[in-house]
């Protein structure tokens, strides 16, 4: 999921694509949101993900300055930030069992 989020931010085409003004802050927040609600559940140093996840939607921002078809915008930014701190959040309450759900649901 994690290099997903990077392929996606650095690559020279878009690879998803949605149309709408707020389509690519949706992207930004529910890549970040996805990825901290999933490793949250398994991994008991939350607040060291939070922060390597929160490094890693500023780092790929300003790394985007040095790819000639990506724009550095501070909304994207933003959006990256909360979909992480959201999740971090959320994971104490009506996400904890999530991925317990799933992964049971798999099974039968």
């Amino acid at each position: 999921m994690v290099l997903f989020i990077v392929y996606t931010a650095l690559a020279t085409h878009p690879v998803l694509t949605m149309s709408g003004k707020w389509s690519d802050k949706i992207y930004h927040f529910s890549g970040y949101f996805g990825v901290m609600a999933w490793y949250a559940q398994f991994i008991r140093q939350r607040l060291l993900t939070v922060v390597l996840l929160v490094l890693l939607g500023i780092t790929l921002e300003f790394a985007q300055m040095l790819v000639n078809t990506r724009s550095f915008e501070w909304a994207d930014m933003l959006a990256n930030v909360s979909g992480v701190v959201i999740a971090a959040i959320m994971i104490r309450g009506v996400l904890a069992k999530l991925l317990c759900f799933v992964e049971g649901w798999f099974r039968k």
